[in-house]
């Protein structure tokens, strides 16, 4: 990961020089990766209403899981420098074949059979739409953001009326691909668990963050301070909507489900009133504002952590644990995926945290990597030299037909 100095992100056409990794972006990743192992193994919603793991990670873990890989997209494509000419074709390369890489173990662990609606697969579409968007400036990427936050939330009611196919397995698997690959394809854009049209909200908020200067204290307030104003603007308009306008009442006679229900456990809506719902995995654009707030004020909060020299020792494991958090991540699928301690949520939450902690702990006493991250790391890096070591065509020379 890099960050870079200048004020505004220049056009070049070379390759930026290695720069000293963001920890606090680390930090982040790795509280993310945690949430997603809370959501994972406790329950978020129960007759009563949402649970503490539902109020604190559902939702919001992803988000913050989405908008990091934004960050880290700008990092792999020139941090504030846009790339242009070559230079861009090999980040682009490296993109690629990195979306690649995670796909595959993503379908792979489609046969674990967890059922834990695991993010992998949908993190590798991710990556690939992200390769249009890496000439864009900062302010472009705001716009689109915007633009994703406003429109993704109607594309995906529309869908839902209409009916797309779906691939209806779960988890996705090779199997999936070679025999539904327009259901995959529906299931990862419009209707799975992280559908890419509304998760590309958070993707260009990260790209656009990652060309800002993340070493700035006041940054770091700004997305501390903007993040917590989106999340009670969010809900105060949800509010409005569900309890003074009428949307709940609207919405208990349409499903037939309880209040409760309606506000914590949705599924996605056919009905307008659908929208004014906040809450997690909904997909509206109130639930994008609201967890793009979540995202933003955790990553701002991360990037103050780290300045302070206690809190970056005390936090050092889960730093390192967010630098290896796709192995960190496949290996809790599998762990789960064992049934071990099925019955003993709070035993089985301690055991993958502390385990990861402790595992990545020993692991950088000898790499600075994780195993599936040097594997795809290697695998784009050798991409992204390779389009830099091509032959540069002669002005006259014809290309092959």
């Amino acid at each position: 990961m890099t960050s870079c100095q200048s004020a505004s992100p220049p056009v070049t056409p070379e390759v930026p020089p290695a720069r000293p990794r963001v920890t606090g972006v680390d930090l982040a990743r790795g509280l993310a990766l945690f949430g997603m192992f809370a959501v994972h193994v406790f329950d978020e919603y129960t007759e009563q209403g949402p649970t503490l793991t539902g109020l604190v990670a559902a939702g919001r873990s992803a988000a913050t899981f989405a908008l990091v890989a934004g960050v880290s997209v700008a990092f792999l494509s020139g941090g504030r420098r846009i790339l242009h000419g070559r230079p861009r074709r090999a980040a682009a390369a490296g993109l690629a074949v990195r979306a690649a890489g995670i796909g595959t173990i993503g379908l792979l662990l489609g046969y674990a059979g967890s059922d834990l609606d695991l993010i992998l697969a949908y993190y590798a579409v991710f990556f690939l739409c992200a390769i249009p968007l890496i000439g864009l400036p900062a302010k472009a990427l705001v716009a689109l953001c915007a633009t994703l936050v406003v429109v993704s939330p109607l594309v995906l009611v529309a869908t839902a009326r209409s009916g797309l196919p779906d691939s209806g397995t779960g988890e996705p698997t090779f199997g999936t691909l070679l025999t539904d690959p327009v259901g995959l394809l529906s299931q990862l854009f419009f209707t799975g668990a992280y559908p890419a049209v509304a998760y590309l909200a958070y993707l260009c908020a990260g790209l656009a963050i990652g060309r800002l200067d993340l070493t700035s204290r006041r940054l770091a307030v700004r997305l501390v301070g903007g993040g917590v104003g989106l999340i009670v603007a969010a809900q105060a308009v949800s509010h409005l909507l569900l309890h003074q306008l009428g949307g709940l009442d609207r919405l208990v006679a349409a499903t037939g489900d309880d209040a409760p229900t309606v506000l914590w456990d949705a599924d996605q809506g056919t009905t307008w009133d659908y929208l004014a719902l906040a809450a997690p995995h909904t997909n509206t654009q109130l639930d994008l504002v609201n967890t793009l707030g979540s995202a933003m004020a955790v990553l701002g909060a991360s990037l103050l952590l780290t300045r302070l020299p206690v809190a970056e020792r005390l936090l050092r494991p889960v730093r390192a644990a967010g630098a290896m958090t796709l192995t960190l991540y496949s290996a809790h699928a599998l762990v789960i995926a064992t049934g071990v301690s099925e019955d003993q949520p709070l035993a089985l939450y301690a055991l993958l945290v502390v385990g990861a902690l402790v595992w990545v702990t020993l692991w950088r006493r000898r790499r600075s990597q994780g195993p599936l991250e040097e594997l795809v790391g290697r695998a784009a890096g050798r991409a992204r030299q390779a389009v830099l070591d091509s032959p540069v065509p002669s002005a006259g020379a014809v290309a092959p037909e």
